[in-house]
């Protein structure tokens, strides 16, 4: 009896020491703080990423927060608030560009919810550049408390470092390609209060008439789910429909879909000003002077 009791409290001391050896294990992945990175792991980044940066340091000073080793070795603070207003500047070029009918508080919402440090967070992960980061949580006892953080702002710096050290057309290149080109949720940022009285106002601005909610179709008006379609007109012209189980609900969502619709209206083809023009190679001499 002794013996199996002794050999139970054997077999759980060996139990949590083995999950108290995997929580350090994912600790420490999770901080991405390995204190010796080899420099293959930054040079790979980089060729995935398809960059060259004139120092194999830079790359390595990209991922090193200044939480590693107290700050004591060259961190990215000065590449991020650098990359921070590059990344401000095309993003906003973009989003003002290819949605002309948001308003200014829809594109900052716009560009918060699609290009904020929980988004590059994402893009970080996507990059690969979680295993070579150089980091340290505050809270000792809970090592992923701070990552989404320093992994955004890994993304900044990186951008901050091509602008720093190739230019402003390589920035707004890798920025196009690796940011520009992913799919942005629109209707989860247009979120309108008094979607009646918005809409109203804007048909009076546009000169349209007033919109006049007309029903289009509907099942089962005498049973337990019914289903309204409603269509919203202004005019001979329908600008928005919804559905709903009551007629007050198929004309609140025809409504914020007449909405949607104008805000979120994307401008395919578009050039940005940052592109449309090379300072060197204007002139405004009518012809080549000798």
């Amino acid at each position: 009896m002794l013996s199996s009791v002794s050999a139970l409290k054997a077999g759980r001391r060996a139990f949590f020491a083995g999950v108290a050896r995997g929580m350090a294990s994912d600790s420490t992945a999770a901080k991405g703080s390995t204190r010796h990175i080899s420099p293959s792991t930054y040079s790979a980044l980089e060729a995935r990423l398809n960059i060259t940066f004139s120092n194999p340091a830079i790359m390595e000073q990209v991922c090193t927060h200044r939480s590693f080793e107290q700050g004591r070795l060259a961190s990215n603070d000065r590449m991020q608030w650098v990359g921070k207003r590059v990344l401000n500047l095309y993003v906003g070029e973009f989003l003002a560009a290819k949605f002309p009918n948001m308003t200014v508080e829809m594109l900052q919402d716009m560009q918060h919810a699609n290009f904020g440090l929980a988004s590059l967070a994402e893009v970080a992960k996507h990059f690969g550049m979680l295993p070579a980061m150089r980091w340290e949580s505050a809270v000792k006892e809970a090592p992923h408390v701070g990552q989404t953080k320093v992994l955004g702002k890994s993304v900044q710096a990186l951008v901050g470092a091509i602008y720093q050290d190739q230019g402003a057309a390589a920035a707004k290149k890798f920025v196009a390609q690796h940011l520009l080109t992913r799919t942005v949720d629109v209707e989860a940022v247009v979120q309108m209060k008094n979607p009646k009285l918005l809409l109203a106002a804007l048909t009076r601005q546009k000169g349209m008439q007033m919109p006049i909610a007309r029903l289009m179709k509907e099942t089962g008006r005498f049973t337990s789910s019914p289903v309204f379609i409603v269509g919203m007109f202004s005019g001979v012209k329908m600008i928005g429909m919804g559905y709903g189980s009551s007629l007050k609900m198929g004309e609140q969502r025809a409504v914020k879909d007449a909405l949607i619709k104008y805000y979120a209206k994307e401008v395919k083809d578009f050039k940005l000003a940052s592109l449309t023009g090379d300072e060197e190679q204007m002139s405004f001499f009518e012809q080549p002077l000798l």
